[in-house]
């Protein structure tokens, strides 16, 4: 039963060509990216991540703004989308429960935004390779050890887009939320990141990217993660919470 919901969750994406655009969109980014920093001849300017830091960059790209809100996007057409058009309750009509609907609606949204980071991954480095030749893997160690770090976050973002899409009554809603949620965290992570590593779970988006030359200790990964997975216990709670009171 769960697979059959997660292939209707996709093919409900599919018709509406979202996961496309992302691809387009995220390769004139990289593209755009590459051409900027193979053109720099600075150490301090886009040159500096010329070569093997450029999967770095392209990372620091695509958490900054442009992936964390589409991964709110996908959230809020899978769950508020549906809930605003009624379509939320039709499979609970024919005997599906509301945990196995949004249990197919988490793991559906967690592939996308697995799909989406290997993307970005791939993408950057055979951009690289193209640019800079062997040189793209110079600094493979580093960048591969932030990437693995980073599904932390994302793994932790995506439940609490979910447990936001279900407080939310509309698409339009949704991302005014996210928007907002994501400029405040910005600018609070970079004046007062020293007490948003405690509690802070979108603080390692930056940190562990390595975001305004941020160094990723051995101190800021054990803190990184343990803050990742309290606050995803924490969500995964929340969601269910939610979902037992949720009246569709």
């Amino acid at each position: 039963m769960i697979n059959r919901l997660i292939q209707i969750q996709f093919a409900r994406l599919k018709r509406q060509k979202i996961l496309y655009l992302f691809f387009v969109v995220m390769t004139g980014i990289i593209i755009s990216n590459g051409i900027q920093c193979a053109g720099g001849l600075d150490d301090h300017g886009m040159g500096y991540y010329a070569g093997g830091k450029f999967p770095t960059m392209c990372m620091q790209s695509y958490i900054d703004i442009v992936g964390t809100l589409f991964l709110g996007f996908i959230s809020a057409v899978l769950i508020c989308g549906e809930k605003a058009s009624g379509m939320f309750a039709q499979p609970l009509l024919n005997g599906v429960s509301k945990k196995q609907l949004l249990t197919a609606k988490t793991v559906s949204i967690f592939t996308v935004a697995l799909v989406c980071f290997l993307f970005v991954a791939a993408a950057s480095i055979g951009t690289g390779f193209f640019l800079w030749g062997t040189h793209i893997f110079d600094q493979a160690q580093d960048y591969l050890l932030q990437m693995l770090l980073l599904l932390f976050p994302q793994t932790t973002m995506v439940l609490f887009f979910v447990l936001l899409a279900l407080y939310m009554s509309n698409i339009s809603g949704m991302m005014c939320a996210s928007l907002i949620i994501l400029l405040v965290n910005n600018l609070f992570s970079q004046f007062f990141g020293r007490y948003l590593s405690f509690v802070d779970f979108m603080y390692y988006l930056y940190a562990f990217s390595g975001y305004n030359g941020m160094e990723v200790t051995e101190k800021v990964i054990v803190s990184g993660i343990t803050v990742n997975i309290v606050t995803g216990i924490i969500l995964v709670y929340g969601i269910r919470r939610r979902a037992k009171n949720m009246i569709i």
